[in-house]
């Protein structure tokens, strides 16, 4: 297990950003329906509030998968419903951030933020606009529409368009299937906590850190979290080449997908990230690693054909080993048909150094030097059932006067 300050500090950063520093944790751990129920005709559309079931869900222009996905939000952010489309749509307010435009020729500025609509006939056209997607302006669908002397909000500016806050009476729409009703004491502790731990988008710079609890990990699902905290510990203890995480992913997976104890959630959540960053930058090591072996395999192949080609050049140049002898024909052998045959003679002791074989055109020609003592070079095979090697002559050279192969023994001054 990581030692108690370390983990410590781990805990708290993770929860600096999940965790509400106002709202007991035990607000959130509240269960929440699965399934959102439908409104009887007939009932009144007042406002509502809605729960965040999926990590990330689209917040979109119109009731249709097919429309321009104007936002995305959060699991367990809350929204404010105002009915139910029935097609299994819930139109709400647009959250913070949202924004639209409008041309900015059309728009009286009044301050840096505050602008009056100013048309001379009609209305002033509102676009979508998309926190997650570029969009042209003048491609993007019309949503609403303002008359001269409306007041608009400025949040922003893009070329000839400005951003403004959505108009009243402009709503998205959010797929039945990821939120669930909740009722106002529980969207007001889930938006105390979300309002502890981030900022609204229009607002620029870094939050100050709230200063957070620990999670609560008494719970079950909280000394699940422990028991895998001890062998992240033990894994991050073995060299990279030797790590493993798909194990720990698995047993983090449930931690992150429960309900019951919603910050011990998102801190299984927060080391699944972590880990599976650390898993993406160990197969990247892996594969420098598996680059450098090879790299390595081949120097050393390299390497051993240079030597192999220096030693093919070193016996290239080495000049053919040299026999002396008195050259004489010889007929004691078995001619092949166009070779001839002759022999070297050591004159002191008779003795045959070495046989020559030439063809019938071989150049030098040893007829030229028959009863000359010479020196003759060329490529060398041992011959053991003649007692001597054969030769087959590249340099033929006389060499003066005849000379013994070997000294006889002094047996006298």
């Amino acid at each position: 297990m990581l030692p108690a300050g370390q983990r410590s500090d781990v805990r708290v950063r993770v929860a600096l950003a999940l965790v509400s520093a106002v709202a007991p944790l035990a607000a959130l751990a509240q269960p929440a329906p699965t399934t959102a129920p439908s409104t009887p005709p007939g009932e009144s559309t007042s406002p509502r509030w809605l729960r965040v079931l999926a990590d990330s869900v689209n917040l979109r222009s119109r009731p249709d998968a097919n429309s321009v996905v104007v936002m995305r939000v959060e699991r367990d952010a809350v929204l404010k419903a105002i009915g139910r489309d029935t097609y299994g749509w819930y139109p709400v307010e647009p959250p913070a951030g949202v924004f639209s435009y409008v041309g900015a020729a059309y728009v009286d500025r009044r301050s840096p933020t505050e602008g009056v609509v100013s048309v001379r006939e009609g209305a002033l056209r509102v676009r979508v606009g998309s926190r997650v997607h570029d969009l042209d302006p003048w491609q993007s669908e019309v949503h609403a529409r303002l008359e001269a002397g409306a007041r608009v909000r400025i949040v922003g500016e893009q070329g000839d368009w400005l951003k403004i806050e959505p108009p009243a009476g402009v709503c998205l729409y959010v797929s039945t299937e990821h939120v669930a009703p909740i009722d106002d004491e529980t969207a007001a502790r889930l938006r105390a906590a979300e309002s502890a731990t981030s900022r609204p988008a229009e607002q620029g710079g870094s939050p100050p850190a709230p200063a957070v609890a620990e999670p609560d990990l008494r719970g079950p699902w909280g000394q699940r979290l422990v028991m895998v905290e001890a062998a992240i510990a033990a894994e991050s203890e073995r060299s990279p080449a030797e790590q493993q995480w798909d194990g720990i992913l698995v047993r983090l997976r449930p931690i992150a997908e429960q309900r019951e104890e919603p910050a011990v959630a998102r801190l299984a959540s927060a080391w699944m990230a972590q880990l599976q960053q650390r898993q993406a930058e160990l197969a990247t090591l892996r594969e420098a690693d598996e680059v450098l072996r090879r790299l390595a395999r081949d120097q050393a192949q390299h390497e051993r054909e240079l030597e192999r080609i220096a030693r093919a050049r070193q016996a290239a140049t080495r000049p053919a080993p040299e026999v002396r002898g008195e050259l004489r024909r010889s007929d004691a052998l078995e001619l092949r048909p166009g070779q001839r045959w002759y022999k070297l003679l050591d004159p002191l002791t008779g003795r045959v150094t070495a046989y020559v074989e030439v063809g019938p055109t071989a150049t030098p020609d040893p007829e030229d030097f028959v009863g000359r003592y010479v020196a003759v070079r060329g490529s060398r095979r041992p011959a053991p059932h003649l007692g001597a090697d054969i030769l087959e002559p590249e340099e033929i050279t006389p060499v003066g006067p005849a000379e013994p192969a070997s000294q006889p023994a002094r047996t006298g001054p």
